[in-house]
């Protein structure tokens, strides 16, 4: 629930409506980068467990319908005409289209009915077939009643085919005879439609009394090959796999040390966004320790070449550094083979972050086995993920990905085949805090948070007018004046400073004054009521009823005879007039509409 939808009542104004176009707009923002709405979650297909508490079990992961798509739609359809329903999913995000061919009726007898009506709606919405076997192989006439109701909206763009599919026993138990009856829309009787053989296709026209035999069209044969992946998209035999982000994502900062012992940090998320290098930068993830660790890194000489003709920054993180943080045996690796980068060793939460960045792009519970290369943009935000060994030309292809329009990037964000690592847009941080969370990496998490802050930046009026409001609150009138007089001085037409300037003398007694700056308010906003009825009651107070009772009739008239500020005002004058005429001594006309300024 994003907002109270919709707004019926004027009394919903102000501070709820605020809220009811804030919502919007951040809905409609989350839109536009092709959030998902449900959080990356996996397909759920819920099936009844047959008890009598009707209760419902998730059967999508035995069923192999648990895909990490955004699902839309998901109808039902005879798509290889061999006489049960397929499955077809829409989605937002790639493949747009699965169709889940059904094998689990292989071996048993169906029937298809389609519905004709002519005194109801002509697509039978609404109708209920029922069909009874009353014969089966090797049993007596008589057998279990099927219902199926013709329905329509399926889902999202996407309609169940009009075709009503029943299914009967496999083997000797297959029912060979049906009867069909049809209840259609509008009508409390059964139209009878007779006896039927299984393994056919009907039509039953309301009225006829007779089924029709249907032709099936030809066989459609389906293939279980695999979507085709863009080339390097999937993991070759020694690990390597190539994953281009339809969106560059920012990442936590890392915290490490040098060869030389120089402690910093490097990348990481701030209120104004990420923080980069100002060059491409290739963050290289390896383990010293391991056997053969350093031939696993791949073709580095090339990788070096091609880095130093573009002006990429190298890093090589040493996770087996990470204890003690000494890189000798690393550093003296990676010197034998030309590495000209530098080599760091992670400090902190560093290799946790690492693990799960990648783990997280890679849609895994865990990451896969070293080596991992982060190709980061030069603003400081991840666009392109290796694991494996690099080759020749590897660079070379990453930056010619960069120079490519954003809006080309979802051709080669497929981490494995029919699927984008993403839908365009910016990525949902929310799954990599949570993976930061259960890591134990807090710091990182703290910052993912600061990172999605909005900030706003404001000019010197509005913190002035901040800044008077808070020495209001204290009493103090004469430093609140001072503010809200340093405000003006920077933004003459300031609504906000000229209503609060002219509160404060209001309350400070200073009568002329405060007619005068509720009047300049009135003319910069004259939709705003409390102005016009703080004016009046300043008027009053001044000694000026001619404006009073004329701001007096233009609120009677926008607000009606019975409203609060109708009342404070007529009451002022009454006391006004009564004052003059030798009646109470004073007139309460110091107070304010709605307490005053500072809304």
């Amino acid at each position: 629930m994003v907002s109270r939808s919709p707004l019926t009542d004027a009394a919903e104004e102000g501070a709820d409506r605020d809220r009811y176009l804030e919502g919007w707009a951040r809905l409609n923002a989350s839109m536009r980068r092709g959030e998902p709405w449900s959080g990356g979650e996996r397909n759920a297909a819920f099936l009844s467990s047959g008890g009598a508490s009707l209760d419902l079990v998730d059967a999508a992961p035995v069923l192999g319908l648990d895909h990490p798509d955004d699902g839309r739609s998901a109808v039902r359809m005879d798509v290889d005409f061999d006489g049960d329903d397929d499955l077809i999913v829409s989605s937002r995000t790639a493949p747009r289209l699965r169709i889940l061919a059904n094998r689990l009726a292989d071996g048993a007898e169906h029937l298809g009915v389609r519905l004709v009506g002519t005194s109801s709606n002509r697509d039978a919405v609404g109708a209920v077939v029922l069909a009874t076997a009353v014969g089966a192989e090797g049993s007596e006439p008589g057998g279990a009643t099927q219902r199926r109701t013709r329905t329509a909206g399926s889902g999202y763009l996407a309609q169940s085919s009009a075709w009503l599919r029943f299914g009967f026993g496999p083997g000797g138990r297959r029912a060979r005879r049906v009867r069909l009856q049809v209840r259609w829309p509008g009508s409390v009787d059964l139209e009878d439609f007779g006896e039927v053989r299984c393994g056919r296709r009907y039509v039953l026209v309301q009225g006829s009394g007779a089924a029709s035999e249907s032709a099936p069209p030809d066989a459609l044969v389906l293939t279980s090959s695999p979507l085709e992946a863009p080339a390097g998209a999937g993991a070759g035999e020694d690990g390597r796999r190539r994953l281009v982000l339809p969106s560059p994502t920012s990442i936590p900062s890392l915290d490490v040390r040098s060869a030389a012992g120089r402690s910093g940090r490097i990348f990481g998320l701030t209120p104004t966004g990420p923080r980069g290098t100002g060059r491409n930068t290739v963050i290289v993830v390896w383990d010293s320790s391991e056997p053969g660790a350093v031939g696993s890194l791949g073709d580095l000489p090339a990788l070096v070449a091609e880095a130093g003709g573009s002006g990429a920054m190298l890093v090589a993180v040493d996770l087996a550094a990470a204890d003690d943080g000494t890189l000798t045996a690393g550093a003296a690796q990676l010197g034998a083979v030309g590495w000209s980068g530098d080599a760091l060793a992670p400090l902190g939460e560093t290799a946790v972050v690492l693990r799960e960045v990648v783990g997280w792009r890679l849609d895994r519970t865990t990451p896969p086995a070293l080596p991992w290369s982060l190709v980061l943009e030069p603003d400081g935000r991840l666009a392109v993920l290796r694991t494996g060994p690099w080759r020749e030309g590897d660079l070379t292809a990453d930056l010619e990905v960069f120079a490519a329009p954003l809006a080309q990037r979802p051709a080669w964000s497929t981490p494995y085949p029919g699927r984008w690592a993403d839908p365009p847009g910016e990525a949902d941080l929310g799954r990599l805090r949570a993976r930061l969370a259960r890591g134990g990496a807090q710091a990182a998490v703290r910052e993912l948070d600061l990172g999605r802050i909005r900030t706003t930046s404001l000019g010197s009026a509005d913190l002035k007018v901040r800044l008077g409001r808070a020495a209001l609150e204290r009493g103090d009138l004469a430093g609140a004046l001072e503010r809200f007089d340093a405000a003006i001085a920077a933004d003459g037409e300031h609504v906000m400073a000229r209503r609060a300037r002219a509160f404060v003398l209001h309350r400070a007694g200073r009568y002329p004054e405060a007619l005068a700056e509720w009047t300049r308010a009135h003319e910069l906003d004259p939709a705003d009521v409390d102005t016009l009825g703080n004016r009046a009651l300043a008027a009053v107070a001044a000694g000026d009823l001619g404006v009073a009772r004329a701001d007096l009739e233009e609120l009677t008239r926008r607000r009606g005879v019975t409203a609060p500020v109708v009342l404070a005002v007529g009451r002022a004058l009454e006391e006004a007039a009564a004052k003059d005429a030798g009646g109470d001594e004073g007139v309460d006309a110091d107070g304010d509409v709605d307490g005053g300024e500072g809304r």
